[in-house]
């Protein structure tokens, strides 16, 4: 499953914003930046916190590059994250 959970111009570059996965591996988030750079990262069994999580990076106009270092964060700052 792939849902687009928004879009975000910046600089004349195109950030995309997805929720990925299904109930047997988890649901993660991916990013894309103009089909050039793409970066992706489990976050949960839950979707509902996975979608949450990727309007949250998707309003605070998160890279590619920096995915992994928030999803890091994240989990640090998430009791209920192993």
């Amino acid at each position: 499953m792939k849902k687009c959970v928004g879009q975000v111009r910046l600089h004349g570059k195109r950030l995309s914003y997805y929720v990925i996965g299904d109930r047997n591996t988890g649901y993660g988030v991916r990013i894309t930046k103009t089909c050039m750079e793409k970066a992706d990262q489990l976050v949960s069994g839950n979707f509902a916190e996975a979608l949450n999580l990727a309007h949250q990076l998707r309003r605070g106009v998160v890279f590619p590059s920096n995915l992994t270092e928030i999803i890091d964060d994240y989990r640090i700052d998430d009791n209920e994250f192993n």
